[in-house]
């Protein structure tokens, strides 16, 4: 049996070992492609992101040479500027303010711009010389001793600036030395902008801008690219403005985008972007080998993720196989157990489907034997709630579990038949007229209810109602029952109704009332519905509520003096009012004697040995009237009730004295609080409260806030504990608590207290 049981369960598991190897097989021909796909994606991902990086650096350096532009129109309003280029020769020193006004002007505004190396302005007519970092007023020196060209002289440079005549020109990239800027030569990028007053073929003034050619190559080149890609640009006649890791004899006359170019013996493939504004095309150069590198890169990590991926999915594969398959095998021998049948591991799914079918089949039957255990404990607690009605707390629990807030508004009917005595009624016969008033019942009455059978010629209906709903519908309704029954059937029916009560408590009471109603108005001549009456109740029937015993007895053991009176007060009026016999009036003192004397008992035995007192409790007195003999019974139970409130009195002080000495013996626990006051006292946690506010004015977390205050000002003062310690040992939770504390009665923290008391005399 153990063998074949196994046999089953590794069948089991290997089928679901072979689903998710399916599903895991399926995922890998799914990655497969990316290894063909991979080449493609690295390529277009390396082109995208150079050809962004180059359209953003052509469009910062071309943005920058057009907001030099702008500067040079500003510079022209300057009237420094103005003075300066209509001088010629030598400037007089009056021309000095001039020049450092420019200066100041050139200078900030250059500012703005982020790849200005150097920025000057040079006049033909004059030597002046205004840079960003300095001025003079003869460039000859300047171009000496702190900005020149190499291997170009102060002619030449003057020369190189005058003999063009376009609006802006970029001149190819040379060494410069700027003493300002870089105390060594750099390649820069000169950029020159006519900024004279009219537009003419022989400008008197050029403004030229250095552009450090590293500046413009971090510009186009991601930093990791800088070392092996190429890069030039050229101006609109081809002519070449800066190379970068190209042999400048060998550009070619065009190249096209992505075109595949060999230089030095490697091979790039290039990019290329052309400036709008100034027709400035740049060319990068992308090794191919690049490529491979970003292909080898990508496989690498796809590699990684799919061997990584395999193994997660094949082990949750085991794990979810295992966990699966142990699943199925306790489904499978639940069923099994279930409905006693043989498991086939052809299709284990199939046979737990209709296994449990069949279960589910066998619970409804279980479900609808438990519905009827239900229904019938059900009928006894309400035959229990009519007949022996609710005292005790539990009883009262029990019926509100089984019937909710249906007691909120309800009332009896008892519906009583009888038959012609001439015929031969069988007992099957009236089983089957209390079946059919069931269901007329059913049929006429628009409200919830239960039915009852006490006896087999009669029902008991609880009607349970909602609000608005009066009894005079109910009557209606029950009127209606017996027209209809009468349609079909010959004999006298009775229904006695009770009034709508609240509470379960009171389903004795309207029991009561309906039984009443319909022994009081059954007759054998015509049907019908009768309303209990109160009037007439209490004139038929005397009555003693047994429950005011109860009460008495509660009132007096707790030694609510008011309660004992007004119940004494209630029983005195009940004897005046219905005439007792002698037997009842002895029947009725000896029940309050009794509960007066159990009282004491109680009372006296709960007291100390030094305040017990012994009352003494009236006998009956034929002879004597019975309320003068209640009057004496009464002065006796309120007598107790003083007894019981002079120990309350004495109990309570001692109590207040617990509780303060409680508080001074237990401050230094930081969990002292009400609730461990009144679980160590046994008593309530309000009461802890309301003393503490009534003695000391405040609530009872300032006052244990107070005296753990009070005991670290002691040991500040007396010892040389640290603050940790004293915190520790006054009850304090933690450091913030206990510097808020300080801090609130002495406004300083307790060293700086300590301090300060221990220097006073």
């Amino acid at each position: 049996m153990d063998r074949q049981r196994s046999h089953k369960t590794l069948v089991i598991l290997a089928k679901r070992l072979l689903k998710y190897f399916s599903l895991l097989a399926v995922l890998l021909l799914m990655i497969t492609p990316l290894f063909f796909q991979s080449y493609t994606m690295a390529k277009q991902s390396t082109i995208e992101q150079s050809q962004l990086k180059l359209k953003e650096g052509m469009d910062s350096l071309e943005a920058e040479i057009i907001k030099a532009q702008e500067i040079t129109n500003i510079l022209r309003e300057e009237e420094s500027f103005k003075r300066l280029f209509f001088l010629e020769g030598f400037p007089p020193s009056e021309y000095y303010v001039d020049m450092n006004a420019l200066h100041s002007k050139l200078k900030s505004l250059s500012l703005t711009q982020d790849m200005l190396s150097n920025v000057y302005i040079m006049f033909r007519d004059n030597p002046v010389f205004i840079s960003n970092y300095i001025s003079s007023d003869n460039y000859v020196d300047v171009y000496k001793q702190f900005f020149h060209y190499k291997d170009m002289t102060e002619g030449e440079f003057h020369d190189l600036l005058f003999n063009g005549s376009e609006s802006v020109r970029l001149l190819p990239s040379m060494q410069a030395f700027s003493y300002y800027y870089n105390r060594e030569y750099f390649n820069g990028l000169t950029t020159l902008i006519g900024n004279s007053y009219f537009n003419a073929t022989d400008p008197k003034s050029m403004m030229a801008i250095v552009f450090d050619e590293k500046d413009i190559i971090r510009n186009i080149l991601h930093e990791a690219e800088i070392e092996d890609h190429f890069a030039y640009i050229t101006d609109g006649r081809h002519n070449l403005l800066l190379s970068h890791n190209y042999d400048d004899s060998e550009i070619p006359g065009q190249v096209s985008n992505l075109s595949e170019i060999t230089q030095s013996s490697r091979k790039y493939i290039t990019l290329t972007y052309t400036s709008e504004k100034l027709g400035l095309q740049t060319v990068i150069g992308i090794p191919l080998n690049t490529f491979q590198q970003n292909v080898n890169s990508i496989l690498e990590l796809v590699t990684l993720y799919m061997i990584i991926g395999s193994l997660i999915i094949l082990l949750m594969s085991v794990l979810f196989s295992m966990k699966e398959t142990l699943w199925l095998k306790k489904l499978v021998e639940v069923a099994s157990k279930s409905t006693n049948t043989i498991f086939n591991v052809k299709n284990e799914y199939s046979y737990i489907n209709n296994a449990f079918t069949e279960i589910s089949t066998i619970n409804k039957e279980q479900l609808d034997q438990i519905d009827a255990l239900n229904i019938s404990v059900k009928s006894s607690v309400l035959k229990h709630l009519l007949i022996l009605g609710v005292y005790t707390e539990r009883e009262r629990e029990e019926a509100d579990s089984y019937f909710v807030n249906q007691f909120n508004r309800f009332c009896v009917a008892k519906v009583g038949f009888r038959l012609d005595e001439e015929l031969q009624v069988t007992r099957t016969m009236q089983q089957g007229l209390v079946i059919e008033i069931e269901n007329t019942f059913k049929a006429v009455m628009k409200h919830e209810y239960t039915a009852l059978n006490f006896h087999f010629n009669e029902v008991i209906f609880v009607i349970f109602l909602d609000d608005g709903v009066q009894i005079e519908t109910i009557k209606e309704q029950l009127s209606e029952l017996i027209r209809a029954m009468n349609a079909s059937h010959s004999f006298i029916i009775n229904i006695g109704l009770s009034q709508i009560l609240t509470d379960s408590k009171n389903a004795k009471t309207a029991y009561q009332q309906a039984k009443y109603a319909f022994s009081s108005n059954e007759n054998e001549i015509s049907s019908g519905v009768y309303l209990f009456d109160a009037v007439s109740e209490q004139t038929d029937k005397q009555v003693f509520d047994m429950t005011l015993l109860l009460k008495l007895n509660d009132a007096l053991i707790a030694g609510e003096k008011a309660i004992v009176t007004q119940l004494f007060a209630d029983s005195l009026q009940e004897i005046a009012r219905y005439p007792f016999t002698e037997q009842q009036q002895l029947q009725v003192f000896f029940l309050y004697r009794q509960a007066v004397y159990n009282a004491q008992r109680m009372i006296v035995n709960e007291g100390t040995g030094a305040e017990e007192q012994s009352l003494s409790i009236p006998q009956y007195d034929q002879v004597a009237d019975v309320l003068k003999q209640f009057h004496a019974l009464r002065q006796v139970a309120l007598e107790l009730c003083d007894y019981v409130k002079m120990n309350k009195k004495s109990n309570n002080e001692k109590l207040k004295v617990d509780i303060l000495n409680y508080v001074q013996e237990n401050y230094g626990d930081p969990a002292l609080s009400a609730s461990s006051i009144a679980t160590d006292l046994l008593i309530s946690e309000k009461y802890v409260f309301s003393f503490i506010k009534e003695q000391a004015g405040k609530s009872l977390g300032k006052y244990i806030e107070e005296i753990r205050v009070n005991h670290a000002e002691r040991l500040l003062m007396e010892t040389d504990y640290s603050n940790s310690k004293i915190l520790q040992l006054c009850g304090f939770g933690s450091e913030n608590t206990f510097y808020r504390a300080f801090a609130k009665r002495h406004a300083v923290s307790p060293t700086a207290w300590r301090e300060i008391n221990k220097k006073s005399p």
